[in-house]
């Protein structure tokens, strides 16, 4: 087989095992970072999922905090009636492992999991979320805040405002500070 049909086969699998059922999305009962590769998705963000995924029945954690974004209905150009979001997928899913590696360390994360949508979104669709559990509230509130200002920061994800009025504009992320 040649390299080429080797590689185009390889993508096919990829992508076939990056849509698999929410086991392959969330792994579920890991106390480390997710070792799903697939953190960034086409498909629906099951939110009810992502929190049942934290739930610590070793009573590790005493704090889980939920952070969940959303298209709405206005954008730095006016009136939005959608979203567009496009991502360089392999870049995106490693630095957002990397991202969930670094806070693990810094606010003693003991369940975590980010997922981040991409494609063409509606109003009210769900476009990330972050889950994490920690042993204390302050930690918990402090590394989501972390996490999200670092995914606009660092994760090759790129948005478009789908207009009101019909137009369509690429609009930087809004920068988030953290003390």
């Amino acid at each position: 087989m040649e390299s080429r049909d080797l590689q185009k086969k390889t993508n096919k699998s990829e992508l076939n095992s990056s849509n698999d059922s929410r086991n392959s999305l969330y792994d579920h009962d890991s106390l480390k970072p997710s070792s799903s590769s697939q953190r960034i998705t086409n498909s629906e963000i099951d939110v009810n999922y992502v929190i049942n995924s934290m739930v610590d029945i070793e009573g590790h954690s005493g704090a889980t905090v939920v952070f969940v974004g959303s298209v709405r209905n206005f954008g730095k150009n006016g009136k939005v009636k959608g979203m567009y979001y496009e991502s360089y997928a392999k870049m995106a899913e490693n630095n957002m492992k990397n991202i969930e590696k670094l806070a693990m360390e810094k606010y003693g994360i003991k369940k975590i999991k980010i997922v981040h949508r991409i494609g063409e979104l509606s109003l009210g669709n769900n476009s990330v979320i972050i889950a994490l559990s920690t042993p204390h509230s302050k930690d918990a509130f402090t590394a989501c805040r972390f996490i999200l200002a670092r995914i606009k920061q660092e994760v090759p994800i790129w948005k478009k405002e789908i207009l009101s009025k019909g137009d369509e504009k690429w609009v930087d992320g809004k920068s988030i500070k953290t003390n």
